[in-house]
């Protein structure tokens, strides 16, 4: 016995064009006996109003008719793209093969003569039906395959699990129809509504939680892992006399991340086609559903890492000002005096609390460069004063080294656009890491000048770019790609000598860009590293 799908299959809607009554009936007759339906036309003319009213799957077309012939309209369907891929079946009693060449040129698919036979008949329908019917399937899978790569196009251009959520929604609306539907996340027992269209008063704003025993296929849907279809709810569900009803619950692994319901006011308002269809959408989203919530895991993790931070932070630097004021104290003699072995211990406590104190810095400082936190104070900034003051404040340490300090700095310079604590920040890291690499004896060279810069935009702008120069230790080749990482150190062991957290200069890189520069380095091992970076000038600064 033949299911629904197959009879649906084998049945198909027949234009029969013949300008005859007596052909036309004949034609009906057997035509319905086997299960197909006909709508009747005597003429061309005639047959372009029916196509233009109704899907036809099939013409049976007569050549001699008045007002419009076979041969007049076979060109006009072939030339349609509304009726050019439907099978046209010439029958007609101009049987010479000269009409039948021609009508097959003209794009019919085949040609019977008057008298006609019923068994042959039958048998180029069903031929040409099914050769229609694969062609459909083809156009209709090729249609949806474009569809979803505009759905995956969309989709993959956001990770907000909100806008994620309303793109699904609204194209399954789209492809498949109904009046309204619904998406969101599970809590329990509930329905947690992200977002929906097509309700008015059944959803409250403040309070967006749907019981899941209201919707008739949602528990089916997910006791069964799968797509539930409510073809007749009997007007059960979210929407006012409901009829039909889909869930789709969308997993990621055994997880379900979302739910997805459609409703409708259409009892049996699905068809197989549209089932198959959201299933191959809810695998789509559920892809860009989970890369969202990773996204959001992620931001709620830094958010918790940043908050920690700044708290252990703040927690540490109380006991550390404490530490470090007694100790100054005691170094300074107002309260008795000490003799060279606790000079030495003191000495050690304020170097290790400076230690500390840098390293509570950088910390903090990387945790609001990763969620944003970190703001400029840009202004007007003359790039000449930052760097004497950074030389003035490194050069005791410099010259502990016997270290030589070369500063070749224009008095023209034009002001750079900076936060100026930042851009000190910058220009202190690296000269810090020339003397902390450069063995004793070594040279620093400090440059600066005005040039011009192309930008991402192809614009040409100005900027100062500075380098910073040792004569230090180097990097290896293999190790420069990972040097701007966090916490990066190398593997040079003279190197690991001194002291360090490996985060300067992913901050320094950091607070560069911030400043919409660009930083970058050369370094030969064991001959020295020159790092530079430039800076837009103050009257050249888009932002």
């Amino acid at each position: 016995m033949l299911d629904e799908e197959q009879m649906k299959e084998d049945t198909a809607l027949i234009l029969v064009v013949d300008d005859n009554e007596i052909n036309r009936d004949l034609l009906v007759h057997r035509l319905a006996r086997v299960g197909h339906k006909v709508v009747e036309a005597e003429n061309g003319r005639a047959a372009l109003e029916k196509l233009a009213t109704h899907c036809i799957d099939i013409i049976l077309l007569d050549i001699m008719m008045p007002e419009m012939s076979g041969f007049e309209l076979l060109p006009m369907l072939k030339g349609d793209p509304q009726t050019q891929n439907i099978p046209v079946i010439v029958i007609s009693s101009a049987d010479d093969i000269d009409s039948v060449v021609k009508s097959i040129e003209l794009g019919a698919e085949d040609y019977l003569p008057k008298p006609f036979n019923l068994p042959l008949l039958n048998a180029r329908i069903n031929a040409s039906l099914a050769r229609k019917r694969l062609y459909d399937k083809e156009q209709n899978r090729l249609q949806e395959i474009a569809t979803l790569q505009k759905i995956d196009a969309e989709l993959n251009a956001t990770l907000d699990m909100k806008r994620v959520m309303e793109i699904t929604l609204s194209w399954a609306l789209r492809q498949v129809g109904g009046e309204s539907g619904v998406m969101g996340t599970l809590a329990e027992d509930r329905l947690h509504v992200v977002t929906s269209q097509g309700y008015t008063y059944e959803i409250y704003e403040d309070s967006p939680f749907v019981l899941l025993d209201q919707l008739p296929a949602a528990q089916q849907a997910l006791n069964a892992g799968e797509l539930a279809y409510e073809a007749q709810t009997a007007r059960a569900g979210l929407l006012a006399r409901t009829q039909s009803q889909i869930v789709l619950p969308i997993y990621r692994d055994t997880a379900v991340l979302a739910l997805l319901m459609l409703e409708s006011t259409q009892a049996n308002q699905w068809g197989p086609d549209h089932l198959a269809f959201l299933q191959r959408l809810g695998n789509h989203a559920a892809i860009a559903l989970a890369n969202a919530q990773l996204v959001e895991a992620m931001r709620v993790a830094n958010q918790a890492k940043s908050e920690f931070v700044s708290f252990v932070s703040h927690e540490l630097k109380i006991p550390m000002t404490s530490i470090k004021g007694y100790a100054d104290l005691l170094l300074s003699g107002n309260f008795g005096p000490i003799n060279e072995a606790q000079t030495s211990f003191l000495d050690t406590i304020r170097n290790n609390v400076n230690r500390m104190s840098r390293l509570v810095t950088d910390l903090t400082d990387v945790s609001r460069l990763e969620s944003g936190q970190l703001h400029l104070e840009t202004q007007p900034i003359q790039l000449a004063d930052v760097i004497a003051e950074v030389a003035s404040s490194t050069r005791g340490q410099i010259e502990e080294k016997q270290q030589t300090l070369v500063l070749t700095v224009p008095d023209n310079l034009p002001d750079v656009w900076a936060d100026r604590t930042r851009l000190a920040q910058i220009l202190t890291n690296l000269v810090s890491n020339a003397y902390k690499y450069t063995p004793e004896n070594g040279r620093i060279t400090i440059f600066a000048e005005e040039m011009n810069s192309v930008n991402e935009d192809a614009e040409v702008q100005p900027v100062v770019h500075v380098s910073v120069a040792d004569t230090g230790l180097g990097i290896k080749d293999d190790e420069q790609k990972a040097i701007f990482s966090k916490f990066f150190r190398g593997s040079d062991d003279e190197a690991l000598q001194s002291p360090g957290t490996g985060l300067g200069l992913n901050i320094t890189k950091n607070l560069v860009e911030l400043h919409d520069g660009r930083i970058w380095f050369e370094s030969k091992y064991r001959e020295g590293t020159t790092f530079h970076f430039i800076i837009p000038v103050a009257n050249g600064h888009q932002g």
